[in-house]
């Protein structure tokens, strides 16, 4: 991976570890994006990105309570915002913990009444809780909003629940990717 020539280059870049943690995640390699998201928190445990991306790769490695525990210390950091409370409902709604991630989907949909929430957000929890219309209903208007996010939407293991949805297929072919 190009990641590891980058690495090789800057050692102390977390940006670098986050980027090379989320290359393994992409391709399904969830111990070896564990380990670089870790090592990101350790060189900068005030970032919140780095414990909500974290928090995923644990619910996909089927530790949902460590994943749990770990995007509540993100949301601890001061000024954080609508991704990481999404990636909680998201790691309440795999773990069976519906009605706790419904909660959530409810503040965020409230608070997306009195200010911007991204549809990313809303797309993420959508897909923890198997809403399968509604995350793709997300997905589309992040898509209209031209959400950084969808380069990754044809590898993101986050959206597997939704490949094979002739809706998730015809936005993949909408993006060209």
């Amino acid at each position: 991976m190009e990641s590891h020539t980058a690495l090789e280059l800057d050692p102390a870049s977390v940006s670098i570890r986050r980027t090379a943690g989320l290359a393994y995640f992409y391709a399904r390699r969830y111990p070896q994006a564990r380990d670089h998201l870790i090592r990101a928190i350790a060189m900068n445990p005030t970032s919140e990105e780095n414990y909500r991306i974290l928090a995923i790769i644990l619910a996909h490695l089927g530790l949902p309570e460590e994943a749990e525990r770990t995007v509540r210390e993100a949301l601890a950091s001061p000024g954080t915002g609508s991704y990481s409370t999404a990636t909680l409902g998201y790691v309440l709604g795999r773990a069976g913990r519906r009605r706790e991630a419904e909660a959530i989907l409810g503040e965020l949909t409230a608070l997306a009444q009195r200010e911007y929430v991204s549809p990313v957000s809303l797309a993420t929890l959508h897909v923890g809780l198997g809403n399968v219309d509604a995350a793709l209903d997300w997905a589309e208007r992040a898509y209209e909003e031209r959400r950084g996010w969808l380069a990754y939407f044809k590898v993101n293991p986050l959206l597997d629940p939704l490949r094979g949805q002739p809706r998730f297929e015809t936005l993949v072919k909408r993006m060209r990717i």
